[in-house]
């Protein structure tokens, strides 16, 4: 009864399409702007005379000033500010905020692998909806943080890009009220002649992070003249990693010894297996990689040795590591010489390597005089590739696993044989004397002892991803009868991600080849291939999202009242959209320890679709006053249905000014993540506070040691729930544009945005923390499920550090965001010949705030949370770009500024105090200390640089331009509480700075 009811809407639907014009198509006709938000827009299409559409109306116009704020940001704008692609420019977007996906923090590893997006007003990269000639597109199979779906920016092909429109403002009938923080639309050109080839290489000052790029475009046949035309394009880019090694200090080390304050006490030093001199405290004692450490097993039946490692081959030494020594005092389990590792210099990265190729066609027909046809498809090609230190083997799988599963430590068994089983402890193997010999790499064997191992790899891990994406659009516009106009599109897209991760062991072949004495612990490197690749065979995923969607639109002037016509729009679409994303690291109920050491087990299955009808309404009341109304119904197959209404109005009391605003209400059902989501953990480092006297005992028992008193991490781990009910959000704007004099604009934006029901897992680790530590590891919190970490090698019985916090997504807080947007645009001749071009933007953030269920308000304006969505980068008050171009005909220079304010180091939503470092820093709540207990920075330093651009067109065909990006060399601000202090700097802002001054050269060739 369903699939007959589904198929008889679809063929009706798609009879009402045949009928109807999209917005997307008619989107595509607004010539290049400047980057502009204000009436400049406005004056450029009056000049041309043409009508255009505007993102988030359905209705053309030649007065481009919506009663919605939008920023534009030309092809000819990105090329002056040195930007290639899609991301880059909405990185640096103003509104671009806390929560947004970098591509810095694909060096980290994280669920993004590789793609990015942005965040528009701060509330996640699921509350911006990114589209591509006004119709949606495919979300990345992977969600952030195994929770928010979003579209990555790196699947757009960047060649035939004729504009970008940034709708600041919700957008509840156009595209969807799931639009919660607002639209990026990526506009394609219509029309290409000719043939048109850019390429591009790039390096940094310092010889690294190199870069190339070659793209073309082909296209023939003139829409006016010939009613047709045909287009290709192509593109490639590739750009090398860079290492955190070939950065300055202290970004290239895990000392951080050398950075002291005024009375001379210093930061720890990291090296791992190193003492930090100031306070003679041994950092613990780490597995290294090809090298064995080894004890023997005193109390049968466990998996937990007793007593100080020595090497099983000491011939070998540290492999050409730094050798430090300790006193027995120091660890009562370290060998008292013991290998050094750095891992920030061997194996940190800053920025993975980048492969990415593509292209698209268009073909574009009039048909008759009344109607035109036009086909889009596209395809893209990102491959990203990271590595980072060797596993060790040891540990746990992550969650889910069997409650009081022990943690294994690789213990070699007294006797050896072929058909050994592995097991946790050593014991029960199945090889005795009878069947098997004594174990060659176990010293202790010959007195029936088994041994612990201490041991990693010497590979290290890889992450590559290969994102795919196909997409192909048909269309069809026109008009009919009396002034009608129509649309109908049909768009599908796949996108396939592979996702290669290498090295990872799993803990039950290691037990099974240590069972079978098949890996040689006395010299790692003679071990077979055929063995190692058993240890961590490839983990090989295929994920991949698919959407189609069936639009359609009818337009018509309806009659005129006294500002011009009324017109009025309906429309309706049809979505399918899918998502299969299997673990990579799926439970096992059989053989529990079967599974790899630190993949994440984060993946998700589900499919919906929807049914949409919306309409809009423009009504020019008088010459100075136009109201808009919209509305639009949407209805999900999986049960959710919501009609979502939107008002602006634009008040114009003289041509100077116009006022402007609009209110909304949006709709967000959960994400397949939220409601049908494997279990997805996401790591933080904590540290303990010896003013808390909880946190203190704890130290105390385990004698003050590094597993005490240095950071360790904790796991969130979060399950979907099926039962989430959606988001609702109340969107206002108010604002004003000025022109005071020609070709000078003003404009200022208020916008705020409520959500209420917010999705989220664990908002607050601070009380099951603070719980676990106070009653011996026992959490009494309602729907909050605790696990221990891995416990302290020296004191194996001791309580564990907490490790796990486990909770289902739930509805429970509210969001309230606001903020304000300024804008203003100059663009006026100089002398004869000489025009200055002067675009400055910013966006301030008045209020950044949760609502908790209890009525306690965590304000994250201007601090370092929410770390639980932002992974501790920080939610700014204020980002601002001032882009100056002076044109001299054949020549073009640009410098373009941005700015990104300061931020308390408080993490507010882990129970920090913004404005009370002291406080802060007694409790470990993100502040970093010396070890005298002094905050090493309270607030971090803004972030800013400047980029330098220039062009010299030889002749008509063409054109050299040379870019250099962060032309002061300025460097990115020592910030060591962000990102969890994992990079020393803050990957979500200062990203150019890190790459230092970086200089690219190009030429585009037209014929």
């Amino acid at each position: 009864m369903r699939k007959t009811s589904y198929l008889t809407s679809t063929i009706l639907c798609s009879a009402f399409a045949a009928m109807a014009l999209p917005s997307a198509a008619l989107a595509q006709e607004a010539k290049t702007a400047p980057a502009a938000t204000g009436a400049a827009k406005d004056e450029q299409a009056a000049d041309e005379g043409e009508a255009i559409v505007v993102t988030g109306s359905l209705f053309r116009r030649t007065n481009t000033e919506t009663p919605s704020p939008i920023t534009v940001l030309s092809a000819a704008t990105l090329e002056e500010r040195g930007i290639n692609t899609v991301s880059e420019a909405m990185q640096r977007l103003t509104a671009n905020g806390a929560g947004n996906i970098s591509q810095g923090w694909n060096a980290a590893g994280n669920f993004a692998a590789g793609a990015t997006a942005p965040s528009l007003r701060g509330l996640t990269v699921q509350a911006t909806l990114s589209i591509s000639d006004g119709l949606r597109m495919a979300p990345y199979p992977l969600a952030d943080d195994g929770q928010r779906n979003f579209v990555d920016l790196n699947s757009i092909p960047s060649a035939t890009i004729e504009r970008i429109e940034v709708l600041r403002d919700g957008a509840s009938s156009t595209y969807g009220a799931d639009a919660i923080a607002g639209v990026i639309n990526i506009i394609t050109k219509k029309e290409i002649k000719g043939l048109h080839l850019n390429a591009s290489a790039g390096i940094s000052q310092r010889g690294d992070a190199g870069e190339q790029r070659v793209s073309g475009a082909w296209g023939i046949g003139d829409l006016n003249e010939q009613g047709f035309n045909f287009y290709l394009s192509g593109e490639y880019q590739k750009q090398d990693r860079l290492l955190a090694r070939d950065r300055g200090y202290p970004f290239n080390s895990s000392d951080l010894s050398r950075l002291c304050n005024a009375a001379g006490s210093c930061r720890n030093n990291g090296i791992q297996n190193a003492v930090t001199t100031e306070t003679g405290i041994f950092n613990g004692l780490f597995a290294i990689s090809g090298v064995t450490l080894i004890r023997p097993i005193t109390a049968a039946g466990t998996n937990t040795g007793a007593g100080r490692f020595t090497y099983l081959n000491p011939g070998a030494g540290c492999l050409g590591r730094t050798t430090g020594t300790i006193t027995a005092a120091q660890s009562p389990t370290s060998p008292l010489t013991i290998c050094q590792t750095d891992p920030i210099a061997e194996y940190g990265h800053l920025l993975p390597s980048v492969e990415r190729f593509g292209g698209s066609a268009r073909f574009t027909a009039n048909l008759g005089d009344r109607a035109q046809l036009y086909a889009i498809a596209s395809f893209y090609d990102s491959k990203v590739k990271r590595t980072a230190q060797p596993s060790g083997y040891n540990g746990l799988p992550q969650p889910p696993r069997p409650a009081g599963q022990p943690t294994y430590n690789t213990v070699l068994p007294v006797y050896v044989c072929a058909a050994g089983v592995g097991t946790f402890n050593g014991t029960n193997t199945g090889c005795t004397a009878a069947n098997g010999v004594l174990n060659p790499y176990n010293p202790y064997a010959a007195l029936g002892q088994t041994a612990q191992v201490l041991y990693r790899d010497t590979r290290p891990v890889e992450q590559n991803s290969d994102a795919r994406s196909l997409r192909g659009v048909i269309g069809v516009d026109g008009t009919f009868g009396d002034g009608w106009n129509y649309s109908a599109s049909f768009t599908a897209m796949n996108v396939r991600l592979l996702r290669a991760q290498l090295n990872y062991p799993n803990l039950q072949h290691i037990m099974d080849v240590v069972a079978r004495g098949e890996f040689n612990f006395f010299n790692p490197s003679a071990t077979p291939q055929s063995v190692l690749d058993y240890i961590s065979p490839a983990s090989i995923t295929r994920s991949s999202s698919d959407l189609w969607q069936l639009s359609g639109t009818l337009t018509k002037d309806l009659f005129e009242l006294p500002g011009g016509p009324l017109q009025a729009a309906v429309g309706g679409q049809m979505r399918y959209e899918s998502i299969n994303a299997p673990s990579a690291n799926p439970a096992n109920l059989i053989r529990p320890y079967d599974r790899y050491l630190v993949l994440n087990a984060v993946g998700t299955k589900g499919s919906r679709r929807v049914k949409s009808g919306f309409f809009e309404i423009n009504a020019p009341i008088v010459k100075e006053l136009e109201l808009n109304v919209s509305g639009r119904y949407d209805s999900y197959s999986s049960g959710q249905s919501n009609f979502s209404p939107k008002v602006g109005a634009k008040f114009t009391p003289i041509p100077q000014i116009a006022v402007r605003g609009t209110y909304s209400k949006g709709f967000r059902i959960p994400s397949f993540n939220e409601a049908f989501g494997l279990p997805t953990t996401g790591f933080t480092n904590q540290t303990l506070s010896p003013s808390v006297p909880a946190q203190a005992a704890f130290i105390a028992l385990h004698g003050n040691n590094a597993y005490a008193t240095n950071p360790f991490p904790l796991g969130t781990t979060t399950v979907g729930n099926p039962s989430l009910t959606p988001e609702k959000s109340t969107s206002i704007t108010a604002g004003a544009v000025f022109e005071p004099i020609r070709n000078v604009s003003l404009t200022v934006d208020y916008w705020q945005i409520k959500i209420k029901g917010l999705i989220a897992g664990v908002t607050d680790v601070a009380p099951a923390i603070a719980a676990y530590y106070a009653n011996n590891g026992v959490v009494n919190i309602p729907g909050i499920n605790v696990l221990p970490g891995l416990p302290d090698v020296a004191l194996p019985n001791a309580l564990p550090h907490i490790g796990f916090i486990e909770a289902s997504y739930t509805n429970t807080d509210s969001q309230f965001s606001s903020g304000i947007d300024v804008g203003a645009n100059v663009n006026v001749n100089i002398t004869d010949g000489i025009r200055l071009n002067s675009s400055f933007e910013a966006s301030y953030q008045l209020r950044y705030e949760l609502i908790q269920t209890n009525g306690v308000k965590l304000n994250y304006t201007g601090t370092l949370s929410p770390c639980s969505v932002t992974s501790c980068s920080g939610a700014p008050r204020l980002r601002a770009t001032w882009q100056n171009t002076l044109d001299f005909g054949d020549t073009k220079m640009s410098v373009t500024a941005y700015y990104t304010s300061g931020y308390d180091n408080a993490s507010v939503d882990e129970g920090g105090i913004a404005g009370n470092c002291a406080a802060n820093a007694a409790t470990r709540h993100r502040v970093q200390v010396y070890n005298d207990q002094s905050p090493v920075l309270c607030r971090a330093k803004p972030t800013w640089n400047v980029d330098l651009t220039a062009s010299q067109k030889i002749n008509e065909n063409f054109l050299l331009y040379v870019n250099v990006l962060n032309v002061l060399d300025i460097k990115p601000p020592y910030d060591p509480s962000s990102s969890y202090g994992q990079f020393q700097y803050n990957p979500a802002w200062a990203g150019p700075n890190m790459m230092g001054r970086y200089f690219k050269v190009g030429a585009k060739i037209d014929f």
